[in-house]
C-alpha cells in the first residue's frame, strides 16, 4: 500500500520561466527506501518541500497516509537550527510533541549519540563546523521519530566515517518499518535504496527499482559521472620548488583553547593540494588563515594571500544577478567594459554555470548546486596566484563535480597554487598532494613521499620580501580578520553557551532568583533620580556585576566605550532640560544654558546609565540562554492557567538568541567575501570604512528575510 501517492504534480516559483515540477506522478510504499536523484536544479529539493507541506502544488495532488509523521533534513543545515544550544535544539521537536521531560531527555541523548555529538551537547550551535551543523540538523529530526524521513543531501558535508555511520542508522531506521526518501548524488545511497526516482528539468526520466536503474549504464553515468583520473606522483627536486605560500608552525586559538597546532607546509606554483580530515578537524580554519580572514596566534604565514571560495556558498553571494556577483571582484580591482565582460563570461563558463544561461538569473533563486558553482566563478574571476576551495564539490551533481575538479587542474596548469578541502578519496587521489588534518594537527603529508613534477618548479621563486604579512594587502587582511573576530566574539556572547560551573556566587543560584534579582536592580536603577540614590545603585550594581563574574576591567572598558555617547546626550540635556528659577547660570548661549540643576541632572543620568549597564552585563554573563528560558518558563507558568500562550513568548526569546548570532554570522560571511573580492580594500579611513560597509546592508537584509523564512520552515517541520 502506498504511503505517499503523487499525481500529475506541478509547481512553479514566482517569476520563474518554467515549472520547477512538471507533471510528476509516482507512489512510495510504506517502509521503502527511495532515492531521488538528478542534476542540480532538476527539482529534487522542490519536490521534497511539496511532500512535507512547505509548498502548495500549482496543479495535481499529494496523498499521504494518515498518522504518518514526516521529518525533513534540509539541504542547508544552518536553516534548520532553531536553538543556539546543541542539546536544546535537538530537544525542541520532542518538547513540541508534549512528551514528558524524561522522554525528551532520552530522545535528545539518543539522537545526539547517533550523530556522535553528545560531547557537544552544551556547545553553541553557531560555533560548530558545517559538517557538525549537518549532524545537529539530523539529530533534531531523528528526535521526532518520523515515520517518513526525508533527507535532502543530508550527508553531503560529512567525512566518510560519519557519513557511513549516518547511512547505517538510516538503514536501521527503515528496518523499524519507517519510510526513507533520500535526495542524493551518491551511487552508494542508490545501491542501498529499494527504489529510484530520477529527475531532469522538473520531470521524471526514471521511476522503478534501484536494481533496474543500476543495470542501465547511461543512468549510472548520469549519476556517477566521468571518473576522476588518479594523479601519478613523481619526486620533485626540493631545491627547485617555486613556493607561493608558506605556513611555519602556525597556531590558532578558539575561545582561548588551542584549535590549530603547529601547522607547517608550503604550497607550490602549478600544484593541486587536497586538505583532508574529519568534520571539525580544522580544515576550514587553515583555509581562512591562508586567506587572511583569521589572524594566527603564533607562527608565520608568508607569501601570497589566498582567494577563498567559502564552504557556505549561499553566504558568499550578495549581488542580485548572477553575472553582477561574478563581476564584483574584478570591478573592484579596476576591470571594466569589454575586459570585465570577458572575465565574467570565461569564469562562469569554466565554473560550469554558463554565462549565456545564468548571467541574468536572480542569485537567490538558484539551486544549492548552482549557487556553489557561482561562488566558485566569483573567486576564479579574481585571477589570484593562490586559490583556496572549501569543500567545493559538496552537494554538486556528477557533471558539476567533474567540471570543478578539472577546473582546479586547469588553474594549476596556468601556474596557480590550488588548495582545497574534501572528504572524498577520489578527489584526494586526483590532487598532486594530500595533507590530512585531525584535531588541528597535520597527521599525514604526502610531500614526505613523492610530489608531482611541475613545469613551474624551475621558474623564478616568489619574492617573500615583498609579500610578507607587513605589506599593505596583508595588513588590510588582518584588519578584516580583527573585525571578523570581534563579530565572532559578539556572536558567542549572545549565544549564551557557557559552562554551568562557575566560581562566582550569582551563577550558582537558581535561574528564577537570577531573573528576579536582575529585574529588581535594573528597574530600581532606572527609576531613581537623586544623584546620591543613583550613586548607591551604581555601587550596588557594580558589586552585583562582579558577583556575576563580570570583571572590573570589562566594566571599565564598557563605561569608557559608552561615555562619549552619554556626553553627547548630555549636551542635548543642557539645551532642552528646563533650568530652575533664579538659579546660577554659568553660561548662556541661545538654547544652550549651563546651570547647577542641569549639571546634577546630567550627572545622575550618566551614573544611572552606568548602573543599568552593570546590571545588564552581569545578568548576561551569569545567565546563559538555557537558564533564562528555564527561569522564564517557571515564572510565567501561572499565566498558562488563564490560557495565555506563554510558549510563544518563550519561542520568540529562543529565536532571538539564535537569530541575532545567525545574522552576525551572515554579516561575517558577507564581510569575508567582500574582503576576499576587494570590496573593502580601499577602506583605510573611518569614512571610507563606513562607505565600504554600505554594500553589506542590502544583502544582509535579503539574508535576514531568507533566514526568517527558513526558521519559519524549521519550526513548522518540528511541530511547533
Amino acid at each position: 500500500m502506498s504511503v505517499i501517492s503523487v499525481e500529475q504534480l506541478k509547481y512553479k516559483y514566482p517569476n520563474a520561466k518554467r515549472n520547477a515540477i512538471d507533471g510528476v506522478s509516482f507512489g512510495i510504499e510504506k517502509g521503502a527506501y527511495t532515492a531521488i536523484v538528478g542534476a542540480n536544479g532538476s527539482g529534487k529539493s522542490t519536490l521534497a518541500r511539496l511532500l512535507c507541506g512547505l509548498e502548495k502544488p500549482l496543479e495535481g495532488s499529494i496523498q499521504i497516509q494518515e498518522n504518518q509523521n514526516i521529518g525533513i533534513v534540509f539541504q542547508s543545515p544552518k536553516d534548520q537550527i532553531v536553538s543556539s544550544i546543541v542539546s536544546r535544539d535537538t530537544a525542541f521537536g520532542p518538547k513540541n510533541l508534549k512528551l514528558s521531560n524524561s522522554e525528551v531527555e532520552l530522545r535528545t541523548i539518543e539522537s545526539l549519540s547517533v550523530v556522535d555529538l553528545l560531547d557537544k551537547a552544551n556547545d553553541s550551535s553557531s560555533a560548530l563546523s558545517l559538517g557538525q551543523t549537518q549532524k545537529v540538523a539530523l539529530s533534531g529530526i531523528i528526535a521526532l521519530h518520523p515515520e517518513i524521513l526525508i533527507l535532502d543531501e543530508a550527508v553531503s558535508m560529512l567525512d566518510p566515517v560519519a557519513r557511513e555511520d549516518i547511512l547505517q542508522f538510516v538503514k536501521r531506521w527503515q528496518k523499524y518499518g519507517n519510510t526513507i526518501i533520500h535526495i542524493t548524488h551518491d551511487i552508494e545511497v542508490v545501491k542501498q535504496a529499494d527504489n529510484v526516482i530520477a529527475m531532469e528539468n522538473g520531470k521524471l526520466f526514471f521511476y522503478g527499482k534501484s536494481s533496474a536503474f543500476l543495470k542501465d549504464k547511461e543512468n549510472v553515468f548520469r549519476l556517477n559521472g566521468q571518473e576522476l583520473e588518479k594523479t601519478e606522483k613523481t619526486l620533485w627536486n626540493k631545491k627547485e620548488k617555486a613556493v607561493s605560500l608558506k605556513f611555519d608552525n602556525v597556531c590558532f586559538n578558539y575561545n582561548d583553547k588551542s584549535f590549530v597546532k603547529n601547522i607547517s607546509f608550503e604550497l607550490y606554483k602549478g600544484s593541486v593540494t587536497a586538505l583532508t580530515g574529519s568534520s571539525g578537524a580544522g580544515k576550514s580554519t587553515i583555509l581562512e588563515l591562508a586567506a587572511g580572514l583569521l589572524e594566527r596566534n603564533s607562527g608565520t604565514i608568508e607569501g601570497v594571500r589566498g582567494a577563498l571560495a567559502q564552504q557556505n556558498a549561499q553566504a558568499a553571494l550578495f549581488e542580485q544577478f548572477a553575472g553582477d556577483d561574478v563581476a564584483f571582484g574584478p570591478r573592484n580591482f579596476g576591470k571594466s567594459g569589454k575586459e570585465l565582460v570577458q572575465i565574467v563570461k570565461k569564469s562562469m563558463d569554466d565554473a560550469g554555470i554558463p554565462f549565456n544561461e545564468f548571467s541574468e538569473r536572480y542569485t537567490f533563486g538558484l539551486s544549492g548546486g548552482e549557487k556553489r558553482r557561482l561562488s566558485i566563478a566569483g573567486i576564479i574571476a579574481l585571477n589570484n596566484d593562490v586559490i583556496l576551495f572549501d569543500e567545493p564539490t559538496a552537494g554538486l551533481d556528477a557533471k558539476s563535480r567533474f567540471q570543478v575538479m578539472k577546473l582546479m587542474r586547469t588553474l594549476a596548469n596556468e601556474g596557480k597554487s590550488i588548495l582545497f578541502s574534501t572528504h572524498r578519496l577520489d578527489e584526494a587521489d586526483f590532487a598532486d598532494r594530500e595533507i590530512k588534518v585531525e584535531q588541528g594537527k597535520i597527521v599525514f603529508d604526502s610531500y614526505d613521499g613523492p610530489l608531482i613534477q611541475s613545469e613551474f618548479a624551475t621558474k623564478e621563486k616568489v619574492d617573500f620580501s615583498s609579500k610578507l604579512n607587513s605589506t599593505e594587502n596583508q595588513d588590510f587582511a588582518y584588519s578584516c580578520a580583527n573585525l571578523i573576530e570581534n563579530l565572532r566574539q559578539v556572536s558567542e556572547n549572545l549565544s549564551g553557551a557557557k559552562n554551568k560551573t562557575s566560581k562566582y556566587i550569582i551563577p550558582k543560584t537558581h535561574p528564577v532568583f537570577r531573573i528576579l534579582i536582575f529585574l529588581f536592580l535594573f528597574v530600581v536603577s532606572l527609576c531613581v533620580r537623586n544623584v546620591l540614590a543613583c550613586g548607591v545603585m551604581f555601587f550596588i550594581s557594580v558589586i552585583y556585576g562582579k558577583l556575576c563574574g563580570f570583571s572590573f576591567k570589562s566594566m571599565l572598558n564598557s563605561f569608557v566605550k559608552i561615555l562619549p555617547f552619554l556626553l553627547l546626550f548630555s549636551v542635548f540635556q543642557l539645551m532642552f532640560h528646563p533650568a530652575l528659577p533664579d538659579e546660577i547660570r554659568y553660561t548662556t548661549w541661545k538654547w544652550f544654558m549651563i546651570t547647577p540643576s542641569k549639571l546634577i541632572y546630567c550627572l545622575a543620568t550618566i551614573i544611572r546609565t552606568f548602573a543599568c549597564l552593570s546590571c545588564i552585563c552581569g545578568f548576561f554573563v551569569s545567565t546563559p540562554e538555557y537558564d533564562l528560558l528555564d527561569g522564564l518558563q517557571i515564572l510565567l507558568k501561572p499565566f498558562e492557567l488563564i490560557k495565555i500562550p506563554v510558549k510563544y513568548l518563550i519561542l520568540i526569546i529562543e529565536i532571538i538568541f539564535r537569530f541575532i548570532p545567525l545574522l552576525i554570522e551572515e554579516a561575517t560571511s558577507i564581510l569575508k567575501t567582500q574582503s576576499i573580492r576587494g570590496g573593502l580594500k580601499n577602506a583605510t579611513g573611518k569614512l571610507a570604512k563606513i562607505k565600504a560597509i554600505i554594500p553589506l546592508i542590502v544583502p544582509l537584509i535579503v539574508q535576514t528575510i531568507k533566514r526568517s523564512e527558513s526558521l519559519a520552515d524549521a519550526i513548522t517541520v518540528r511541530h511547533f
